[in-house]
């Protein structure tokens, strides 16, 4: 899709519609693969789903989840409309009030080490206030709305991994062996995931790149788009680019989180596991337009496979 798709002529006419007012000033920020979106008069974000994945509403899923945490202490920006009809634009969009700051990934550098840990810390903290809420069933938060929950966490996982590491192998990223190898876990895992009787809200994509600070506090929290019912666990896949990219953090995270909850049982098992599909997703995603996510990721899946053999 290119952007002539997306004209300031249609921004106005949504602006109208929703009584926003006369368009000003549009900012498109950098980044995003799989979105487009427009900073609106520097108080609105409007985001539009231009992959229509599997026809299915993406973000009434995001919605879902801000309308959940707006009266907690995680800052989430406040939704101000969803329109799935595609009568104002060819797309779903979302339009969010705009929160204040700057990326934790972008602006981290320029932060003392107390601040980075501070962020880290809070990060932790805030991640276990979403985890406070349950669902009845199990899923990515769109597909239950849409009413094609999973039946079970196991399904979720299963799905994840039936998706990328197939498509992983067909590319030719994998050694032989690999694949087999990460089925075999898949089966060694089931008790651990047949444990996972409730589903909790879990972010799904839970790293600096998601969260604004500004002047060293955390000042939003960004991206429910892949929010889901499922293992707490998961959102801390990413755990080690935080560490990366701010030595400390990783520890400061981890204590802000245990302040407000315990880590569920086996957690280590479980981050390992999911590390080792977050790997076959990048390959799968990425590596086809830049190889070197080969060396970088390769070694990494690896790695989490000799460690979880060892461990199970």
């Amino acid at each position: 899709m290119t952007n002539t798709h997306l004209s300031p002529d249609i921004l106005q006419t949504i602006w109208d519609a929703h009584g926003l007012g006369k368009i000003q000033h549009l900012i498109q920020p950098s980044g995003g693969a799989v979105n487009r979106a427009w900073i609106v008069n520097d108080a609105y974000v409007i985001r539009f789903d231009v992959i229509e994945w599997r026809g299915i509403h993406r973000y009434a899923g995001e919605k879902w989840a801000y309308d959940l945490l707006c009266d907690t202490e995680v800052p989430v920006p406040r939704v101000v409309a969803l329109d799935t009809s595609k009568s104002l634009a060819p797309y779903d969009y979302l339009i969010l009030t705009k929160m204040p700051g700057k990326t934790v990934n972008e602006s981290i550098d320029g932060l003392s080490t107390e601040a980075q840990h501070r962020i880290a810390y809070t990060a932790g903290e805030y991640l276990a206030v979403m985890h406070s809420h349950t669902f009845d069933q199990f899923g990515l938060l769109f597909e239950i709305a849409a009413g094609i929950p999973k039946p079970d966490w196991s399904a979720l996982v299963a799905d994840f991994y039936q998706e990328y590491g197939p498509q992983a192998q067909e590319l030719g990223y994998l050694p032989h062996g690999v694949l087999a190898r990460i089925e075999t876990l898949m089966q060694k895992m089931q008790p651990l995931f047949a444990a996972v009787q409730q589903g909790c809200f879990v972010h799904g994509d839970y790293h600096f790149s998601n969260l604004l600070q500004q002047d060293g506090h955390i000042t939003g929290v960004l991206d429910f788009e892949w929010a889901m019912s499922g293992d707490r666990s998961w959102d801390f896949r990413i755990d080690d680019q935080m560490e990366i990219k701010s030595p400390g953090s990783k520890e400061a995270f981890y204590a802000g989180y245990t302040s407000r909850r315990p880590l569920p049982n086996d957690h280590w098992e479980r981050v390992s596991f999911y590390r080792i599909g977050l790997y076959l997703d990048y390959l799968a995603t990425f590596a086809p337009d830049d190889a070197s996510e080969i060396t970088r990721t390769l070694p990494m899946l690896v790695r989490e496979l000799d460690w979880l053999e060892a461990h199970l």
